[in-house]
């Protein structure tokens, strides 16, 4: 999710606020710090000005600390991460009616927003979603990002013939996207595989869905993939790790399946997949992304995916795992959790508001 907030952007005021910056690519424990700059100014025509409570700490959002996402050598300028996250509406702009449901005072969640790591935002009013009572600050930061992720890929792999008599395998089963998307293909009827880097994962995943659960960490992980799939096809496999993992599932694939690839949590080691093998038999590659949710998506199907991921919210908030909470003066530390192997659940950046 490459959209660094440029600092020089800004609009001003009178006080201070705290924001998460980076001057330079690296590793995120090293170039991230945290600065005192001035309050934002009132927002402008069809803006609203958001005091941030919680946001999430995403794989994507590291991945352009990194700057994995551009070919330059660093930003041009201090850059903040982060497009998601939830708090409370300071005031709105011109614009703003009132069937949008927004007003100052009201809780929402926002997306996308680049920025989200700081403790105020400016957001287009067309981005933001009042959040209702019945969901918690941590789920409402969470509600955008994941559950519209899961939604398309939903859609990708019932494009690509996943029906009822087939299997979807997915890896990171564990992650926030994957148990939403394990939440969605079950309420649909469809059979899934779930796979996960540790034992521990294994075990606290089988704990909240019953679907078949099975580690990397074992030698034979793909023959169990396999043993549980049975006569059954894997027509679908969804996976946010790329590398060596890609050329494993199109093994694991019966003929004329897909992989969808959603992420590149091996952080730039090379598919290596057999071009023969994938035209001989026909099996497809597609990227799913949600940074073209907007641009690709129709504006009813928007709609339509935000009342699913606000629904996912009330009715099932422990889909929302949540890994840990961590101020933002505590981004270090909250780094370290977000990459630790087996973590469970999605690592929170909080603010402390009077």
């Amino acid at each position: 999710m490459p959209c660094p907030l440029r600092i020089s952007r800004c609009r001003y005021v009178g006080g201070t606020v705290r924001r998460i910056t980076y001057e330079r690519f690296g590793e995120p424990s090293d170039v991230l710090q945290v600065h005192e700059v001035p309050d934002l100014q009132q927002p402008g025509p069809n803006e609203v000005l958001i005091r941030v409570a919680v946001r999430p700490m995403h794989p994507g959002d590291l991945a352009g600390v990194r700057g994995r996402y551009t070919s330059d050598s660093g930003p041009s300028e201090p850059a903040t991460p982060g497009l998601e996250g939830m708090g409370t509406i300071q005031a709105l702009g011109s614009g703003i009616n009132a069937d949008s449901g927004l007003a100052v005072g009201g809780r929402v969640a926002f997306f996308p927003v680049p920025g989200a790591w700081a403790d105020q935002v400016v957001a287009p009013g067309s981005f933001v979603v009042p959040v209702p009572d019945s969901v918690s600050d941590a789920v409402a930061s969470q509600v955008l990002v994941k559950p519209i992720t899961a939604a398309l890929l939903m859609r990708a792999a019932e494009d690509a013939g996943l029906s009822a008599g087939g299997v979807l395998v997915q890896t990171a089963a564990g992650s926030g996207v994957g148990r939403l998307l394990t939440a969605m293909a079950i309420s649909r009827g469809y059979s899934t595989i779930s796979v996960v880097r540790s034992a521990a994962s294994a075990a606290s995943l089988r704990t909240s869905a019953d679907v078949p659960v099975v580690s990397t960490d074992m030698d034979n992980w793909a023959d169990k993939v396999r043993e549980a799939a049975g006569s059954r096809h894997v027509q679908v496999a969804c996976d946010p790790i790329g590398g060596a993992m890609s050329v494993t599932l199109t093994q694991l694939l019966a003929d004329g399946g897909s992989l969808l690839t959603y992420g590149g949590l091996a952080q730039g080691e090379p598919m290596g997949l057999d071009a023969m093998a994938l035209t001989s038999r026909g099996l497809t590659v597609r990227g799913v992304t949600i940074g073209r949710w907007l641009t690709d998506t129709s504006a009813a199907l928007r709609k339509q995916d935000i009342g699913t991921a606000l629904r996912l919210a009330q009715e099932q908030p422990d889909v929302f795992g949540i890994a840990g909470q961590y101020d933002l003066a505590q981004v270090a530390e909250a780094v370290r959790v977000a990459e630790r192997r087996g973590k469970v659940g999605t690592v929170l950046l909080t603010s402390q508001h009077a």
